[in-house]
């Protein structure tokens, strides 16, 4: 026991720790969104149809919409670290799901609605557990910033991962910018290990 509490204790705290579970979370975020555009172009070319788009964005959407009221209270009632790391392995798994099957050149459209759900799960319960972690790592003064830098995670990938993904994609293609996003997923979650979630 006392070994463990040894380690526990070396663990990363307070704004330290936040700030590289947010370096983790911003590079991993930014990794996902240039794997959704680039998917994007890939459905595109593959059907021409906007319907299937539209279809991706609800696969994602729908497990929010119908369980974010239970998200909120799974949060405040287990282990907000695993639940981030749970959250993070769903949408690693979906990722490695989809790169396989384009890999082995079966990837279908309807692999991209097994593939957004389960993303769409994992970030149901993903942002509600880091939006309430911010209140336990940090003293009330640097709430702040803390909420500051969670916006620039929120916001600045949607700006950034459209310009690098179009210039990713024809050099590395879409297997390429898969396996980005698969070593940032790795890497969100050893920045988890990493420190200590009250």
């Amino acid at each position: 026991m006392t070994k463990f509490a040894g380690i526990r204790r070396k663990r990363l705290e307070g704004l330290a720790g936040f700030t590289l579970v947010w370096a983790g979370q911003l590079v991993s975020v930014l990794a996902s969104s240039m794997t959704s555009f680039a998917l994007t172009i890939w459905a595109y070319r593959e059907t021409g149809s906007a319907t299937a788009l539209g279809g991706v964005t609800t696969a994602f959407s729908l497990p929010f919409l119908l369980l974010a009221p239970i998200a909120g209270a799974m949060v405040d009632r287990y282990n907000r670290k695993l639940m981030m790391m749970v959250s993070d392995l769903a949408a690693v798994s979906a990722t490695v799901a989809i790169l396989a099957f384009h890999a082995a050149g079966r990837l279908q459209i309807w692999h991209l609605y097994g593939a957004a759900a389960l993303m769409g799960l994992g970030n149901t319960f993903q942002w509600p557990a880091y939006s309430a972690a911010i209140s336990t790592m940090l003293p009330k003064e640097q709430y702040g910033r803390a909420n500051g830098m969670m916006s620039l995670v929120e916001s600045g990938p949607a700006v950034l991962a459209p310009m690098l993904a179009g210039a990713l994609l024809p050099l590395a293609g879409l297997g390429g910018i898969l396996g980005l996003d698969i070593a940032t997923f790795f890497l969100a979650i050893g920045a988890l290990l990493a420190v200590h979630v009250p």
